[in-house]
């Protein structure tokens, strides 16, 4: 992801972040599998990288002896309630020292990495010896239906998402073991197309490195009616990558 377009994916973060978690069900499920993971395995120091709005502070906070909340987005860390440290920076720069972290959590956020291999570097640097990342990130082939009906106008929607093998291959040669891993698909139903494509935006999912400029109407209204085809119930689909690594 270049500069400018992670600039971008922070604005719309931000502008989301009142919206989000009424919309990122599917970051809900997600969650529930990493959680379930956890079980109740203590966490110790723990990082929730990509933190959003909280929508998980509260169950680690449980399980942590202490809770870091980060997040490039200012405005989505400012929805947290429970007690933690916040820190508003870019994951591909962690601003923590070496050694320092027992734990890191993060759902549906290292999709927005530069560079897969460098934040793989960054956990494993901050992570103590055997410190344990638990991550699910968005893969190859998510959103395939979206990124169909904007090539249907000539246009890219949807950023690029690293394969399930790739985000293994970074975690190796950063130093990891891979102790779990696991693809799952995931589903989200909507009512409408225009319903689809609001809660998209409401997520931060709608940027890509090409195809910022505004769509017209009549580009707008070929892309409802290419994702609602003879259906007004719009399916958006999700390839999801879980992995629990062990430094």
């Amino acid at each position: 992801m270049s500069v400018a377009l992670k600039q971008q994916t922070q604005s719309h973060f931000s502008k989301a972040a009142c919206r989000y978690q009424h919309h990122a069900r599917v970051q809900g499920s997600a969650s529930d599998v990493l959680l379930a993971r956890l079980a109740q395995r203590p966490l110790g120091l723990c990082l929730d990288l990509g933190a959003g709005p909280g929508v998980n502070s509260a169950a680690l906070a449980a399980q942590s002896d202490a809770l870091i909340a980060l997040d490039l987005s200012s405005s989505m860390l400012a929805q947290i309630r429970t007690p933690s440290v916040k820190i508003c920076a870019d994951m591909d720069a962690l601003p923590l020292q070496a050694n320092s972290l027992d734990t890191v959590f993060s759902n549906f956020a290292m999709q927005w990495s530069s560079d897969i291999n460098i934040v793989m570097r960054e956990l494993y640097r901050v992570l103590r010896p055997k410190g344990r990342a638990y991550l699910a990130i968005v893969a190859a082939d998510s959103l395939v239906e979206v990124k169909s009906a904007f090539a249907s106008i000539g246009r890219e929607a949807i950023n690029h998402f690293a394969t399930l093998e790739e985000m293994g291959m970074a975690a190796q040669n950063a130093g990891f073991k891979i102790n779990w891993q696991q693809q799952l698909p995931l589903f989200d139903i909507y009512e409408s197309a225009k319903e689809a494509l609001k809660s998209l935006s409401a997520i931060g999912a709608n940027s890509a490195e090409q195809g910022h400029k505004a769509l017209t109407k009549g580009e707008y209204a070929q892309i409802l009616k290419y994702l609602e085809g003879d259906k007004p119930e719009v399916a958006v689909s999700y390839n999801v990558a879980f992995l629990e690594l062990i430094k």
